[in-house]
């Protein structure tokens, strides 16, 4: 980083050098005198200031869509058909797109990309997150349209460029597949080995692949007293080993009571529950 001292003497060699310009160098303008390697300079003047910079406010549908609209366009041939990414008519839909596939998410009126969305425009070639490609294509289509160009070496160099991707970025992404895995919650740690237990489709199991330890949400104790084996229930388990549940469903009386489930893990393939009931005081 260049100290204002070093500016300061930039200055004054400058000023001394107009003063006294040398007929072989012109008027002396941006000319240093000479340096020599490990030359230090004694109490240069220097000071630190401090400034903050503010990140571009992000898009909202209007302002992407526009953007859309122009992305490119210096590179485009004015005489070409559509100019911009995509067109009117499927603009809006590519951004649904996004949203739908989770590459972005809409937080009032901005839209935000997401883990995955940021992760997708690093991995991908430049190539193609660049709207210089689509205004090149465009450009070649005009030119095709107007019979200056051959559309058979159109479509091949389109060919020719996917086989050099997938041979070239395959074994790249290979590398990078845990940018896009899924992050599931951590519901609570297992009473087993200590490892983190995630909600399932069907379960709630330990993410050691070594533990055997799993919480099935249909299972027959829950099903048998009409009650939903809710990721609520299923933490509060984890956490302390009980969970106070209400209408708790008796086979036996046909009616519904509140009481405590607790998690009784003998450590064997199924984990087993009893139910304490608060005695009535």
């Amino acid at each position: 980083m260049l100290c204002a001292g070093w500016k300061d003497l930039e200055a004054r060699f400058r000023a001394t050098l107009k003063a006294k310009p040398d007929p072989e160098d012109g008027d002396g303008e941006n000319t240093l005198p000479p340096f020599t390697d490990g030359q230090t300079f004694e109490h240069p003047a220097a000071r630190v200031t401090e400034h903050d910079t503010t990140p571009p406010k992000p898009h909202t549908e209007a302002s992407l869509l526009s953007a859309m609209e122009r992305a490119g366009n210096a590179e485009t041939d004015p005489a070409a058909e559509r100019r911009g990414l995509g067109t009117p008519a499927t603009r809006a839909a590519v951004i649904e797109k996004l949203v739908s596939a989770g590459f972005a998410e809409r937080k009032g009126k901005q839209l935000l990309p997401t883990k995955d969305g940021n992760n997708l425009v690093c991995v991908l070639p430049d190539s193609l997150t660049s709207p210089q490609l689509t205004a090149e294509w465009e450009n070649a289509l005009t030119q095709i349209a107007k019979g200056a160009a051959d559309p058979e070496g159109f479509m091949q160099g389109i060919e020719e460029m996917t086989r050099v991707l997938v041979e070239t970025y395959s074994a790249v992404l290979d590398g990078k597949k845990d940018l896009f895995r899924e992050e599931k919650p951590v519901l609570g740690k297992c009473p087993r080995c200590g490892g983190d237990v995630y909600e399932g489709k069907k379960n709630y199991y330990c993410g050691n692949r070594d533990c055997a330890f799993v919480m099935w949400k249909n299972d027959r104790f829950f099903e048998e007293r009409k009650t939903a084996f809710t990721p609520k229930i299923a933490a509060a388990l984890l956490k302390s080993g009980k969970a106070n549940v209400k209408k708790l469903y008796s086979p036996k009386t046909g009616k519904t009571y509140d009481g405590t489930v607790l998690l009784a893990d003998t450590g064997g393939k199924y984990v087993n529950y009893r139910i304490e009931i608060p005695k009535k005081k």
